[in-house]
């Protein structure tokens, strides 16, 4: 027998994968070793979470972010030299507010992009697809996915007043 998640609590993890996926791409410096780790946290949230006998989370963000940090500390995936907690945003102590109005200002940003250029971008960056992935779902052949996600990477840059070749890749890739 399970618990049913509530509605909210499942769009709220749904909402932190990006941010965790982000964090964990960061510190590992491994797209699929990123990827791997955060699906399996997610997992094991959403089996604690279906588990009547696991009493309920209360901050899923600050639960998530410390699964990951001891992720991270129990398989030594970071640098030896590496202080998570100095890296690792803290959800309680609120000092991830210029993270969030980063990634609220881009995500802003890519809003206002065109619809096809903020399509390419998002499955490039939040859907983790590969040129030739795209080119498949899209139809496109894959050198223009190639040129139109650079337009849109340069478009995105300059919505954000950052100057040209900077690494808007952190962010969104």
């Amino acid at each position: 027998m399970t618990r049913p998640i509530p509605t909210k609590a499942a769009i709220q993890l749904e909402a932190l994968l990006p941010d965790l996926l982000r964090l964990a791409r960061y510190l590992l410096r491994d797209r699929a070793a990123a990827e791997d780790m955060v699906q399996d946290i997610v997992l094991r949230l959403w089996s604690r979470m279906t588990d009547p006998t696991e009493p309920a989370i209360d901050d899923l963000r600050a639960y998530a972010f410390s699964a990951l940090r001891n992720r991270l500390r129990d398989r030594g995936a970071a640098p030896p030299d590496l202080d998570l907690d100095e890296h690792l945003p803290d959800p309680v102590a609120g000092n991830t507010l210029p993270a969030r109005l980063a990634c609220a200002e881009t995500l802003a940003a890519l809003d206002s992009l065109p619809p096809d250029q903020a399509m390419l971008i998002r499955m490039r960056a939040i859907e983790g697809l590969s040129y030739a992935q795209i080119a498949a779902r899209t139809g496109l052949s894959e050198g223009t996915v190639t040129s139109r996600l650079s337009r849109a990477r340069a478009a995105l840059r300059e919505r954000l007043n950052l100057p040209p070749g900077a690494p808007v890749t952190f962010l969104l890739d």
